[in-house]
């Protein structure tokens, strides 16, 4: 087993998922608990060397920026292993981290993107023809945006010497298979006793739980016809395609999604549609036409006339609430920070712009509030 020490420098991106790097740290730290010797040092890294701030409000202090870790870099054998740790919030472009991150791939270093730092590891063009973990609300986003990469809704990828993670829980997952393919399983064991963890997922593993535990239901029918719904949003199944798959006839999958969820199998798959369209309108800059088509719509128009149906406004009001309050807000809790200063409220700046449509808007926002609310 390979015994030499390398140094993992986590770059910490704004917003960055404390949890997911927390957990990262630990991993590392146990192991070389387990190995009895300094396998893996960990230092920090930011752009500028000034502290960065994680999603929940905690500040990390780096140990050096980005330009005098580069200079290092060129140096240090074995090459370190680059981590890029991001969050749920979409990162910035920077340049100066791409080129980094390509010069680590010259190398053959390792490289891991966790949460958002996947998005800077596909820019950078280090993850091209490669599989790619991403966390599911990000997932319809990076799919339009990088056509050439492989990506998947798994808790984490290993592709080569390329680690990916959705973030969260799969952190520890993705560095134990790190750790286990340097120091073996006996190592990973005792790193899983220490840690009190007794399930390990592996690269391709389900990133979220499955649908009947999600909405509580137990038919297998269901399941199945759930999976197939939210793997074709972008080009929808007939439902007499979906049924005939599972060796049901229509009638019987309708009284069993009245039953388990109380809607038909067709207001259900519009729902998932129109639940991708709205993370899209949060997270992208993609027109309401491109969202339209990502969603399976044929015309921009039908897709405004449902999106209005079901959420009560217009999906260009939606995305004008979220520029409003800041869509990017973080849920800090050392903050009390909260989306918009209280349900329904709407900036002086938007009741100027919106004129005649501000009640609408209003609505739009109060729906959106309390959702989040119910949600976090």
């Amino acid at each position: 087993m390979q015994t030499a020490s390398f140094r993992c420098n986590f770059y910490l991106l704004p917003a960055f998922s404390l949890y997911a790097f927390s957990s990262a740290i630990e991993v590392l730290t146990l192991a070389n608990e387990a190995t009895g010797q300094n396998a893996y040092s960990c230092q920090v890294v930011s752009g500028d060397g000034q502290p960065v701030t994680s999603s929940c409000g905690i500040t990390i202090s780096p140990a050096v920026g980005l330009r005098s870790e580069r200079d290092r870099n060129l140096r240090s054998t074995p090459a370190p292993i680059a981590i890029v740790c991001g969050g749920r919030s979409l990162p910035r472009n920077d340049s100066k981290l791409e080129a980094w991150l390509r010069e680590c791939r010259h190398r053959r270093a390792r490289l891991v993107g966790i949460g958002g730092g996947t998005f800077v590891l596909a820019r950078a063009g280090v993850a091209e023809g490669r599989r790619c973990a991403v966390h599911w609300e990000q997932f319809p986003l990076f799919q339009e945006q990088f056509l050439s990469v492989i990506a998947t809704q798994a808790a984490f990828e290993r592709d080569g010497d390329l680690y990916t993670c959705s973030g969260g829980d799969a952190s520890f997952d993705t560095f134990l298979d790190l750790v286990g393919r340097d120091h073996g399983v006996a190592v990973v064991n005792r790193i899983c006793e220490k840690a009190v963890a007794c399930r390990v997922r592996s690269a391709g593993d389900r990133q979220r739980l499955p649908p009947n535990s999600r909405i509580r239901f137990n038919h297998k029918a269901v399941v199945q016809i759930i999976d197939q719904m939210e793997a074709h949003i972008c080009d929808p199944k007939s439902i007499n395609g979906l049924v005939a798959a599972i060796g049901l006839t229509r009638r019987q999958v309708e009284r069993l999604f009245k039953r388990e969820l109380g809607r038909t199998p067709s207001r259900y798959y519009l729902e998932l549609r129109l639940e991708r369209a709205q993370l899209l309108l949060r997270t992208s800059r993609l027109s309401v036409i491109e969202i339209a088509i990502a969603c399976g719509f044929v015309s921009a128009s039908h897709f405004a006339k449902v999106y209005r149906i079901m959420h009560g406004c217009a999906p260009h009001q939606t995305r004008l609430f979220l520029r409003e309050v800041g869509q990017d807000h973080p849920y800090n809790p050392l903050v009390g920070g909260q989306l918009g200063e209280k349900p329904g409220h709407i900036p002086a700046t938007a009741n100027r712009r919106l004129g005649d449509d501000i009640a609408e808007v209003a609505a739009c926002a109060s729906r959106l509030s309390s959702n989040t609310q119910r949600s976090s």
